[in-house]
């Protein structure tokens, strides 16, 4: 494997979004070309503190805007935020409340009940600057309980797409911009967070994270050729512990695949496919290598008007789950799309 650092490329920029939190992030762009930044504040990788943030970019990433709150239940751990803009604009942020954490992030065996357990969702009508009220689903929905995860799709006939897991990993479909959702399908039961790109071709491409059961924990990857209803039989991708991933078309054809590395030296990692996820490249470019464990990555990528940029995380802590977000940090990586495509 051929490793270039990001850092020798020249026109690659580097920018802090949020120091003390940044947990989970989720990059959007907003109708206005501004950049969202979606992601977790008040406690640690868990913990009943944990809410939503929000900040915006009006200059692709070079500055950030102080967070604002999205969702802050107070009752639940609020987290794992998947982020959707619909074609009217609104953006929709659902989410995953957790009543089953202490303060400090314990797991309270007790406290895990049906009710312990919720999805929700909450709407932004002016790109991100203010939110309203969040709306836990019931529980006569079948996927309330379920996760969230990742960067919506929203398709060219307005439905939007939202990856979401709980014993698998399924799509939950919205016809009226977020507001209702509906439709849940399978797309694996060996994976959990999973992101999907849509190719040129029509195809969907799915990159899943094996469930934590297996030993071997790596990514597996899937496609669809009839918009995501069935997937074929997965392939695993990397090597163990490089989880979990965004997928991001690319303007020449190609994909990128970004994803955490969870070994030393920890960090964040990306490899191109050529045919359209089938293989991927020898070279491995290095994002983020400093972190100090596995605590780290969850990389977010976009392309947005020639540039390719990748939101992640760090916990900068040497222990798994700490207490609070005091030492993690969400960071941006900047790259003119062709320099990028020039490395692979």
């Amino acid at each position: 494997m051929c490793q270039v650092h990001v850092s020798s490329l020249p026109s690659s920029r580097r920018v802090r979004v949020a120091d003390d939190r940044g947990y989970f992030p989720v990059l959007v762009s907003a109708a206005d070309n501004s950049l969202i930044a979606v992601f977790r504040d008040g406690a640690g990788h868990m913990g009943a503190g944990g809410y939503l943030v929000a900040s915006r970019s009006s200059d692709l990433g070079l500055t950030w805007t102080e967070p604002v709150v999205v969702v802050n239940t107070r009752e639940y751990d609020d987290r794992n935020p998947a982020v959707g803009v619909a074609r009217n604009g609104v953006i929709t942020v659902a989410f995953h409340a957790n009543g089953s954490y202490g303060a400090s992030g314990e797991y309270i065996k007790d406290r895990r009940t049906p009710r312990s357990l919720h999805t929700g969702s909450v709407q932004s009508a002016d790109n991100g600057r203010t939110w309203g009220d969040p709306m836990l689903w019931t529980d006569a929905t079948p996927w309330d309980g379920m996760s969230p995860y990742g960067r919506m799709l929203t398709l060219a006939d307005g439905t939007m797409v939202m990856s979401i897991y709980n014993g698998g990993s399924y799509l939950l479909r919205s016809r009226d911009n977020g507001q209702t959702w509906g439709g849940l399908t399978l797309t694996g039961t060996d994976t959990n967070e999973s992101s999907y790109c849509v190719l040129p071709t029509g195809e969907w491409l799915c990159a899943g994270r094996k469930q934590r059961e297996s030993e071997d924990q790596r990514i597996l990857v899937r496609r669809s050729s009839d918009g995501g209803m069935t997937w074929s039989q997965p392939t695993p991708f990397g090597v163990n512990k490089t989880l979990p991933a965004d997928l991001l078309a690319l303007s020449n054809g190609s994909v990128l695949i970004v994803y955490g590395y969870r070994t030393p030296p920890f960090g964040v990692r990306a490899r191109m496919s050529h045919d359209d996820g089938r293989t991927w490249s020898e070279t491995e470019l290095v994002v983020h290598d400093s972190a100090l464990s596995a605590d780290c990555g969850y990389p977010s990528v976009l392309l947005v008007d020639g540039y390719v940029i990748i939101v992640f995380y760090d916990a900068g802590r040497t222990t798994h789950n700490a207490p609070d977000g005091t030492g993690a940090f969400c960071e941006l990586v900047r790259i003119p799309e062709s320099e990028l495509i020039s490395v692979f």
